[in-house]
């Protein structure tokens, strides 16, 4: 999925919006579309083969970011834990830019 940011007066938005109507997959791949384009990062979101009982178990999901992988986890958790990668990098970059500054 391809989003963007749009800059305005009082801020900015994602285009296209999150469409609650969407599927859950969809949901996840623009949210992964949103956390890329704020951090650069590489993250894919993929559905998880997880089995319990030897039932294939639907609604899980797997985070790729970089070499990293995480899961399975419910739809919650996934949106979570980009939540917590995009709070990561951007707590890394202000880190370096204030390590960077003469004190």
């Amino acid at each position: 999925m391809i989003v963007t940011r749009v800059d305005e007066a009082g801020g900015s938005h994602i285009e296209p919006p999150l469409d609650q109507a969407w599927a859950d997959l969809t949901k996840l791949a623009w949210k992964v579309a949103v956390v890329t384009l704020d951090t650069r990062l590489d993250i894919a979101v993929t559905e998880a083969k997880y089995f319990s009982n030897g039932a294939r178990q639907q609604g899980f999901y797997n985070i790729v970011v970089g070499f990293s992988i995480t899961g399975p986890l419910d739809f919650r958790s996934t949106w979570d834990y980009l939540n917590g990668v995009s709070t990561g990098a951007t707590q890394a970059r202000r880190r370096r830019t204030t390590a960077s500054k003469p004190l």
